[in-house]
Order: structure tokens, then C-alpha cells, then sequence
């Protein structure tokens, strides 16, 4: 005879087992499955923050680039309230920016106060930065601000390609010797008259005529004040730097105190701040002219600058390849 009563209790006991066994894989697969979900949260999340960090580096680096500012001059105040800074060259002349080329004095305030300058202003309060501005010249030093804490796992870095006035450098005058291909004289530039005159009033600076291979003068005027010999050192160059036309002298003077004593060129910048000082004397400001006398030979032509660099600049930095912005690097890091 079967005993039915102890088979039903083994059934339950069998299904009790299963039961559990069930559950536990359940609870197995619920784990795992949350754990997952955990990870793919926090990977989502921490892609997320790592997009909104990128983002925010790529704005601060377009704002640095593509403005000049709030106000335009605030590199120029002593007090930084209410300023957002930009590095963006206003050209007054054209009346407009300078796309992607950066002012030299901008720069400089910027470095000289970066921290107030670009916590809560370009970037969070709570992010690191640093930039640096890179010249491709490798004779020329970068200029670098800001630090990076140590401590940062992970780095944002934004790279562009800018221009800069790195020299802070200005051109007086820029003599191109051939555009003058006729005797024609060009001695009356912007209502001002080269003061050289013979004795019967004539002009006595008769222009050069490489055209016709006649030799003669290019006379261009300048203004110049006194708080400009007092920061830049001034410099006469030619391009090529070794001039190979024998004849050629220059002369600065001015309608007020002109000369005849001319100086030839000595296949090197040439500082002039002594005479142009000469010239000027006591005044506040002072129109002077630069007169080049030439060969006429075209294959012995030469242009000539001259232009202002900043105080102290020594001669071997006087380059002509600076009187133009220079091409750079600019990289902005932020960490996250």
C-alpha cells in the first residue's frame, strides 16, 4: 500500500526547493542587472559632465580669441569691476576687430591677473586653468598663465591657431622703393610737402624713377610724440637687410629744422630715437620726414621701414619679420 501522504510531503519539499532556487537567481540576475544600471548611470553621467566641461573650455577659449572685451579697453583700467575679459585686437583705424589676432597689452594684463580675471567671469569658480600663447617662431619665447592643480585626474585642452602683434610693434613709415616707377614727384604726401627746397623754392628732393633707371628721393612725413620716444626705441630698416647700392643715405628732419647731412645705411637696424629727439626738441609733437636717396637701379632696390618697438628692444630683436602679427599657438587647458 502507498503511502500518498509522504509522497505529497516530498513534492513539497521538492518544490520548495526549486522555489528557492529560483529566487536566488532572480535575485542574482537583479543584482547584476542594477549593478549594470549603476554603471552605465555613472558612465553616462560622468560623459555627460565630461561634455559640459569640454563645452565650457571650447566657449572660454572663443570668447578669449573672439572678443576684445567688456569694456574694449579694459586692459588700460586699474580696477577690474564689472570687466570681462577678451583678448581680440580692435583695429580703431578700420573701425573693427582683428579676427583671431590678439592684442600684445591685452595679453599682458591678462597674465598679470588671470585668476580675478577668469574665475566667475570666463570659467566656473571652481575649475582650473592655463593658457599659453605659443609663437611658431622658435626664436621667440611663449608667454604662459594660470596652473593646472597637480591633483586633477582629467585635463580639457582647446587648441587654436591665432596672430599676434608679439613685439608690440608699430610702422611709421613703409617705403616700398617699386612703386615709384616714374619721375613724377611724390614728394606731397597727405597735404604735407617735403620741406627740401632749392633756392629759387623749387622742390630739391627730386623722386627717384626706377623706371627710367634716374636716381632720386623718397620723402615720406611721420608724426611722432614725446610720449612715444619716451616707450619706443625707433628703428630705420631695409629690406633686403644688406643694401648694395653704394649711393643710397637717408636723412630725418623736419620743415622746422631741416638738413642736408644725410647717413648711409649700415646693413643693420638703426636706432634713431637721438634724432628724432633733435628734431622735436621741447614740442609735444612733431610732423618729421624720412628721405631716402636711391640709385634708380631696380636690381639694387630696397624697402625701407620705419618703426617703433617697445623700450629696450635690442638691435638684434629689431626684426622685420616682427612688425607683423606672428603667427601662434593658443592653448587653453581647464580640468574637470
Amino acid at each position: 500500500m502507498v503511502n500518498y501522504k509522504l509522497m505529497e510531503e516530498k513534492r513539497g519539499v521538492v518544490f520548495s526547493t526549486d522555489l528557492m532556487i529560483a529566487l536566488i537567481i532572480i535575485t542574482v540576475v537583479l543584482g547584476v542587472s542594477a549593478d549594470a544600471m549603476d554603471s552605465v548611470g555613472s558612465k553616462i553621467q560622468d560623459y555627460s559632465y565630461a561634455n559640459s566641461v569640454d563645452r565650457m573650455a571650447i566657449s572660454a577659449a572663443d570668447m578669449l580669441i573672439k572678443n576684445p572685451g567688456t569694456p574694449e579697453n579694459w586692459e588700460e583700467l586699474g580696477n577690474f569691476n564689472g570687466v570681462t575679459p577678451g583678448l581680440s585686437h580692435v583695429n580703431h583705424v578700420n573701425s573693427g576687430l582683428s579676427q583671431k589676432t590678439l592684442s600684445l597689452q591685452k595679453i599682458n594684463s591678462l597674465k598679470e591677473n588671470y585668476d580675478e580675471l577668469m574665475r566667475g567671469r570666463v570659467i566656473p569658480p571652481y575649475h582650473d586653468s592655463s593658457l599659453t600663447i605659443c609663437p611658431v617662431d622658435p626664436s621667440m619665447e611663449p608667454i604662459t598663465m594660470g596652473e593646472i592643480s597637480t591633483s586633477s585626474s582629467d585635463v580639457v585642452v582647446v587648441n587654436r591657431r591665432v596672430l599676434c602683434n608679439f613685439y608690440n610693434t608699430s610702422i611709421l613709415v613703409f617705403i616700398d622703393a617699386m612703386k615709384y616707377n616714374s619721375n613724377k614727384s611724390k614728394q606731397k604726401v597727405g597735404g604735407f610737402i617735403c620741406p627740401h627746397k632749392d633756392i629759387t623754392g623749387n622742390p630739391s628732393h627730386i623722386a627717384v624713377d626706377y623706371k627710367n633707371k634716374k636716381s632720386g628721393w623718397t620723402c615720406y612725413h611721420f608724426r611722432v610724440t614725446q610720449d612715444m620716444l619716451n616707450s619706443k626705441d625707433f628703428y630705420l630698416m631695409t629690406d633686403p637687410v644688406h643694401v648694395t647700392d653704394n649711393s643710397a643715405v637717408w636723412i630725418i628732419d623736419c620743415s622746422e629744422n631741416s638738413t642736408e647731412d644725410s647717413h648711409p645705411f649700415s646693413n643693420q637696424p638703426i636706432r634713431v630715437n637721438d634724432v628724432i629727439r633733435a628734431c622735436i626738441g621741447n614740442k609735444t609733437t612733431g610732423i618729421l620726414w624720412l628721405h631716402v636717396f636711391s640709385s634708380g637701379n631696380s636690381e639694387k632696390a630696397f624697402n625701407t621701414y620705419l618703426a617703433g618697438y617697445p623700450k629696450g628692444t635690442p638691435v638684434e630683436k629689431a626684426k622685420i619679420q616682427y612688425l607683423n602679427p606672428q603667427p601662434c599657438i593658443f592653448i587653453f587647458k581647464m580640468s574637470t
